[in-house]
């Protein structure tokens, strides 16, 4: 008895060691959209973040908010599962259902997994957040564009869907929780970082290792602030999404700090994509993205590097900057090897992330990735190696 329950200790000892991931995604974030990179607007929560652990000043993800979603989750090129980009209305899409996703290799190694926001990669049961590995969900299925359809005239819903937020559970249908319109859209982030941040203390106090992706909808159109940051920039509605989406950052890593598991939780922040092309946002309404050419869906600097960085207290180097090639395709592998569980990485498929985690804990100088290919839908763009770029299409 006494040989069995030291057994069952050890593994929950082990359990609760590993350490939990908090993953924050900000939509349509320009490469110059935090202070520390050249933004206008101050950022004190994120500059915090950056100087308590590593900051990617080359990190590269795909070119809109479909594929990098697909490829966060999978380590795998979006087009590998037809993802390569925004599906138009009435295209199928999602990824497919045999992709192995990061929530699902977390969850079977024990992992509490939840999901909040925009998920993207998927509007029908069986690809949904809660199909694909999270024990739980909250947030919109496809883009936050959608929460304007219904305040059209021309919006006719025998023609077109009415928009909602959803919610679902492992095991369950998912179902709707209200109508996704303007009013929800300028509200919908808060509900997000709360959720988040409610998580976050519940599975602490259980003691059981967590994942949770936190989908940001801000910076995307339609720019309504929440109404506690409307006219707080006094530079107009897109700089004031900007301190929202800080203060948020920073409400999240509170919470990771109030819950006492902070120097056991790696906190990843990244974007989707940039800002709009030629670093002005939408109809010139805000968004930078610092010195790169291009922007949004396209295959140029400004449109596949977006804020990058990670903290895990005493593991990660605090106040790194790097300038090595990353991508998000290597999060998947990454995370997997940082928690002690790279043999669940599936071998029956190409995996094209690359580990990266003897890099992001300081014991290389030098990323283990050497180039970026990057997709505009079904075409090779462009393809980075080292300092050198080649771009097939203009």
């Amino acid at each position: 008895v006494s040989i069995l329950l030291f057994c069952l200790l050890g593994s929950v000892a082990s359990a609760q060691e590993k350490p939990n991931v908090v993953y924050i995604l900000v939509d349509n974030w320009g490469w110059g959209d935090i202070a520390l990179q050249g933004g206008v607007v101050p950022t004190p929560h994120i500059d915090k973040l950056a100087s308590q652990g590593t900051r990617l000043t080359n990190f590269n993800v795909q070119n809109q908010c479909t594929p990098t979603r697909s490829a966060i989750h999978t380590g795998r090129l979006p087009i590998r599962s037809g993802t390569q980009k925004v599906p138009a209305p009435g295209e199928p899409q999602g990824m497919a259902p045999w992709e192995y996703t990061i929530a699902e290799l977390l969850s079977d190694a024990g992992y509490a997994t939840a999901m909040y926001g925009k998920w993207h990669i998927g509007d029908k049961d069986s690809r949904l957040p809660n199909d694909q590995g999270y024990d739980e969900w909250y947030g919109t299925k496809e883009s936050a564009m959608e929460a304007s359809y219904t305040s059209t005239p021309q919006f006719d819903p025998e023609v077109f869907d009415t928009p909602y937020i959803w919610q679902g559970t492992k095991g369950e249908k998912s179902t709707k929780v209200k109508e996704f319109n303007l009013e929800a859209r300028a509200l919908l982030d808060s509900e997000i970082v709360s959720k988040t941040s409610a998580f976050v203390k519940t599975q602490a106090k259980q003691g059981r290792p967590f994942y949770v992706y936190a989908a940001l909808t801000q910076i995307h159109p339609p720019f309504l602030p929440h109404p506690d940051f409307k006219g707080v920039s006094k530079s107009g509605e897109y700089a004031d999404i900007q301190m929202q989406v800080d203060a948020y950052v920073g409400q999240i890593v509170n919470a990771v700090e109030e819950a006492g598991v902070a120097d056991n939780t790696i906190v990843i922040l990244t974007g989707d994509n940039a800002a709009g092309e030629h670093s002005t946002g939408w109809g010139g309404e805000g968004g930078s993205n610092g010195p790169w050419r291009g922007g949004l869906s396209t295959g140029y600097e400004g449109g596949t590097r977006t804020p990058g960085m990670l903290r895990w207290p005493g593991k990660i180097p605090a106040g790194r900057v790097s300038d090595e090639i990353y991508s998000d395709l290597d999060w998947y592998p990454t995370i997997a090897n940082l928690v002690g569980e790279a043999d669940r990485i599936p071998t029956d498929r190409p995996i094209d992330g690359i580990n990266q985690a003897d890099f992001v804990l300081g014991n290389h100088d030098h990323s283990n990735r050497e180039y970026i290919v990057t997709y505009v839908g079904d075409r090779v763009f462009s393809v980075k190696w080292r300092s050198l770029k080649v771009h097939f299409f203009t």
